[in-house]
């Protein structure tokens, strides 16, 4: 979705407060899939200073993802801070344009938000989603009653637990 900036450009200098939602599309972060639930919020100020329009916000939205040791859902809050400029740039200039260069602009009354959204809340995510600190995973599933020796043979684990035992034992 695209901010619309005509209140700057009729008053240059001004400090305009907004308001934007830009919706995020689920994506492969690190092998795992992140969706976001409600569209981003980000919330401050703009100004037109010159040829740059230089925003001042805040971004927040909730990511949802699964936890790296059980696999339970895990939401996260995303809370950024957002101090950006977009150069203004005239659709009609056809500049070489270097491929190494990345550069926020915009032409005409609007601005288009949603590269740097996705890009400041993508970086805000922690490298593995955890449902707690305390989390440890999965139990062990290890059969527990009357007959123990006739299903431990068969449990995949019997013999991790047999170490276990043997050096807890020592």
């Amino acid at each position: 979705m695209m901010l619309d900036i005509s209140e700057a450009l009729r008053a240059p200098g001004a400090t305009v407060p907004f308001r934007h939602l830009e919706p995020l599309e689920p994506m492969d972060v690190l092998g795992q899939t992140v969706t976001y639930p409600e569209p981003a919020v980000v919330e401050g100020f703009f100004t037109l200073q010159e040829e740059a329009l230089v925003i001042t916000a805040q971004l927040r939205v909730t990511a949802l993802a699964n936890c790296a040791r059980c696999l339970d859902s895990v939401a996260y809050s995303v809370n950024v801070p957002v101090h950006e400029s977009f150069l203004r740039v005239d659709p009609r200039d056809q500049a070489e344009e270097d491929p190494w260069e990345e550069r926020l602009v915009f032409s005409g009354h609007r601005v288009d938000l949603s590269h740097l959204v996705l890009s400041l809340a993508v970086l805000d995510l922690p490298i593995r989603f955890l449902c707690e600190g305390a989390c440890k995973g999965p139990a062990l599933l290890i059969p527990q009653g009357p007959n123990d020796e006739e299903t431990l043979d068969e449990h995949p684990f019997s013999a991790l637990r047999q170490l276990f035992t043997k050096n807890q034992e020592e």
